[in-house]
């Protein structure tokens, strides 16, 4: 059996004691093993920010407990002060010291600042081992962001909270730090989870992905899960960016703005109310007597992105870019041929 690095059990918040008042937390369950990089995945006040300060320790849940390292640190009665549950923890304005040099930065923490060997493994890896003399104002972005996580795990550390931990790096130095920070956890024999708003950030680097929103966990899987097979509506639009669009029953079929829909691969009495369809499933054509308005056009390198109003519907859709319309074209839209799409409830495969 796995080792569980952290569990947290039927874990409520909220910030006052008011019965009516909303859960900023919801029955919230998750599990890291062992050397796993979790990321918390959602938009901003979703609730990531307070689930990162209950399982630091700067707030007591309303309800349900948190396990550390098979020590139980938090429930309704008691929590394990901050200090004492070695986590480290990195931001995304880094919190140096602008006044200590990176040696000083990355020592902070140790009781005995004598042993210096983890240190030293520590700067060597994440590659600072030759500007241990500077200061923070003489280091990139991505030199301080190696430095916070160098000294997040000095003191030994083995389960670490990075809340948006690339956000302030340019593109370039961001994919450089992202496909490093697996490896230094992997070596330093640390766990970790991630907060992040970006669904391309956690996707390329984390083991497994938590889907949140409005306090809730909506699925935790494999990134190739979660794009195979989206649980629920918002994991399906916030995940892989599908249009969501609603469904009318006919008399012995569904349909939605693009027509009718497949449902022979629906076993039994399945209700469903919402289709929904990937971009580039969807087939745009010029047409004079189109229905379909252009009302926005975006270029994304590769493809373009157009956001067209349809039947009281908006839908994003995208072509290759030696396919371009232009803004206030009216055009035909058609499900692609070779395809697929999911409807909900029930999260139902279809393919065309």
């Amino acid at each position: 059996m796995e080792q569980k690095a952290l569990i947290i059990e039927g874990l409520h918040h909220k910030y006052d004691n008011k019965k009516n008042s909303n859960w900023v937390l919801n029955s919230i369950n998750l599990r890291i093993e062992a050397g796993e990089l979790l990321g918390l995945l959602g938009p901003s006040g979703c609730g990531k920010t307070t689930l990162l300060r209950l399982i630091a320790g700067f707030e007591y849940p309303s309800k349900g407990k948190i396990t550390l390292n098979n020590r139980e640190i938090s429930n309704r009665h008691k929590i394990l002060s901050p200090e004492k549950r070695k986590i480290g923890m990195v931001f995304q304005d880094y919190a140096l010291f602008p006044h200590l040099t990176v040696l000083e930065n990355a020592m902070f923490g140790l009781n005995d600042k004598r042993n210096k060997s983890r240190l030293d493994f520590l700067l060597k890896i994440v590659g600072l081992d030759k500007l241990i003399n500077r200061y923070p104002h003489e280091l990139s972005g991505g030199q301080k962001q190696r430095l916070a996580i160098a000294r997040a795990l000095a003191p030994g550390t083995n389960f670490m909270l990075l809340d948006e931990p690339f956000c302030s790096l340019d593109m370039h130095v961001k994919l450089k730090l992202r496909s490093e920070l697996p490896n230094i956890l992997r070596n330093c024999n640390a766990s970790g989870l991630m907060v992040t708003h970006d669904p391309e950030e956690a996707m390329s680097i984390c083991n497994k992905v938590a889907v949140m929103n409005e306090g809730k966990i909506h699925q935790i899987d494999t990134p190739i899960n979660l794009l195979e097979n989206p649980k629920t509506l918002f994991v399906s639009s916030f995940i892989l960016g599908n249009n969501i669009l609603n469904l009318k029953k006919e008399e012995n079929s569904y349909s939605c703005c693009l027509g009718e829909i497949n449902t022979s691969y629906l076993k039994g009495n399945i209700k469903i109310k919402f289709i929904s369809i990937s971009p580039k499933f969807i087939v745009i054509e010029n047409s004079n007597d189109g229905k379909a308005l252009i009302v926005s056009k975006e270029f994304l390198g590769e493809y373009f992105i157009y956001k067209i109003s349809f039947k009281g519907e908006t839908l994003r859709v995208r072509t290759k870019i030696n396919k371009s319309f232009n803004i206030g074209d009216k055009c035909f839209l058609s499900i692609a041929k070779d395809s697929f799409y999911f409807v909900y409830p029930g999260a139902h495969k279809i393919f065309i």
